[in-house]
């Protein structure tokens, strides 16, 4: 909606709902004459403020209140090919990068498993129903069902992970202590035998770890694995590597 649309239509809002919403939000407080309509504020350098003012101010605080509820270490950037580093020397471009994640966080480096408590069908990698840092049913084909990993402190920091093909963001919240971001990739001309992928990227800022789930399987499948996930985190290791690296692919792939 434009701007002027969105003024002229909050134009027909009672006043009185105006106010009241701003002095909710810290903007004004009611004047000592109730009798008149004019409101008194904080910094009293005038007795009147214009009703398009005060929507304007209502509008600004919910927005900067939205903006700071909504921040997450975890996010997602748009792009068209991505340059970095592999390896300390090797320089790399991933001309089909169309999406790539950052993970911020300074906390110390663990060592953690994750056990899969449910999963759609067997696994080809791994043993099911107990703890590791890797599972995969690689299926065949087009079809790879999933495929869970974990990234420590040293896999994460500094590193932009890239998805090849357009990226949507299906969801964004806090679960469970975790950052949820949960994406659906389209690889539509791209080099991939499939042509749509689902990911649950699971990031826990104060331990600095990853848990990736991903697959062909429908975004709801790879979400029932996640919320049937069992983490077993280690102790703090003091110990860290520089890979050298700027720049993973984060697609899910074979062998």
């Amino acid at each position: 909606m434009k701007g002027e649309n969105l003024l002229s239509a909050l134009g027909g809002i009672d006043d009185e709902l105006i106010a009241d919403a701003g002095r909710r939000l810290g903007c004004l407080r009611a004047s000592s004459s109730p009798e008149t309509e004019e409101v008194s504020m904080d910094t009293k350098k005038a007795k009147r403020f214009s009703k398009t003012t005060l929507i304007a101010a209502v509008i600004a605080a919910a927005m900067a209140i939205t903006a700071l509820a909504t921040y997450y270490a975890t996010t997602v950037h748009r792009t068209d090919g991505l340059a970095g580093t592999w390896g300390g020397n090797q320089r790399v471009y991933f001309e089909d990068a169309r999406t790539y994640v950052t993970f911020e966080s300074s906390a110390p480096r663990h060592e953690y498993l994750f056990k899969a408590n449910w999963l759609p069908s067997p696994p080809s990698w791994g043993e099911a129903g107990e703890f590791t840092d890797y599972l995969a049913d690689e299926g065949h084909g087009a079809l790879l069902p999933y495929e869970i990993n974990s990234y420590n402190r040293t896999d994460l920091q500094g590193i932009r992970y890239c998805f090849d093909g357009e990226a949507e963001v299906v969801r964004q919240d806090m679960w469970n202590g975790f950052e949820r971001t949960e994406l659906v990739i389209d690889y539509t001309g791209t080099h991939h035998s499939y042509t749509k992928a689902g990911y649950v990227l699971l990031f826990q800022p104060e331990d600095n770890y990853l848990v990736f789930i991903g697959g062909t399987s429908p975004i709801e499948m790879l979400e029932q694995i996640a919320e049937n996930l069992e983490i077993q985190v280690g102790p703090v290791i003091d110990t860290l590597y520089d890979s050298g690296s700027d720049i993973a692919m984060l697609d899910i792939g074979r062998g």
